[in-house]
């Protein structure tokens, strides 16, 4: 269970964590309980994990392999192949970015988020990469560049295991160190996030002949939680024909929206 704790309070721990290396402890503390039952009517002892999660700055020097990885991840195999990951790493790193440890501040990232401006890496082969994805997204984005307008690009990974609760508080940590970085209490006026989806009742079987799988699952569901309330605010939203029952999914929201989707997420979450 996540403790209720306040943006200022999540805010200061990570200025804390970030300043005084790894002899903190996390404010937030979550507890999973794997209860079992024997034969008969007696239960066990409950097992308690308990995990601290600490929110920290990216650190080039120590979390470059685990951003690579991470970003491997997120756009399944295929895809990318298509995208030069040292490069997309250095790009996260380099930009506003908060990364959640279990091990201190020179342990691997198990979870990150990144605001990379579109107009200052327009150029970058992330951006090219966005491009090639979708015509409604190329077209958006080029439009981004003709105008006053302002956009970031939204990266976030984590492993499947973390818990949605660190969420809201990872996204609103981020978006105030984006408006200490623009300056003059400013935010991006669009977010173009890039998630996955996948089907289902995806069939992995190799043996069955390719011919006679099913082509589109009658289900999808989420890797990422928030992605629900994402699409209901999207401008604009692309999902890629599925490959081995994983879709990629890619939306554009205004900062209302965005704001909207984190808020309405957490209330979900309360009510766990």
């Amino acid at each position: 269970m996540v403790q209720a704790i306040r943006l200022s309070e999540l805010t200061n721990k990570k200025r804390a964590n970030d300043s005084r290396g790894d002899d903190s402890e996390s404010d937030i503390d979550i507890s999973s309980t794997d209860s079992e039952t024997g034969n008969g009517s007696d239960q066990e002892d409950e097992e308690i994990v308990n995990i601290d999660f600490d929110f920290f700055n990216g650190n080039p020097d120590v979390d470059f392999h685990a951003i690579k990885n991470l970003s491997r991840q997120l756009l399944g195999q295929q895809e990318s192949n298509r995208v030069q990951l040292s490069n997309l790493a250095d790009l996260v790193l380099k930009s506003p970015t908060t990364t959640i440890k279990t091990d201190g501040q020179e342990s691997d990232p198990y979870c990150f988020l990144s605001f990379i401006d579109y107009k200052e890496n327009r150029e970058s082969d992330w951006a090219k990469y966005l491009h090639k994805v979708d015509l409604k997204l190329s077209t958006f984005l080029k439009t981004i560049e003709n105008n006053g307008k302002t956009c970031a690009l939204v990266m976030s990974e984590r492993l499947i295991n973390m818990p949605p609760e660190v969420i809201t508080p990872l996204y609103r940590i981020t978006l105030e160190d984006v408006t200490n970085a623009l300056g003059d209490d400013k935010h991006y006026d669009f977010y173009a996030i890039v998630s996955r989806k996948y089907e289902v009742n995806f069939d992995t079987d190799e043996t069955v002949d390719r011919s006679k799988k099913r082509v589109k699952s009658e289900e999808i569901d989420y890797f990422h939680e928030e992605d629900r309330f994402f699409e209901k605010y999207a401008k604009l939203h692309v999902d890629s024909e599925a490959r081995k029952g994983i879709i990629s999914s890619y939306m554009v929201m205004d900062h209302q929206g965005l704001i909207k989707s984190i808020d309405e997420l957490e209330e979900e979450i309360s009510k766990w």
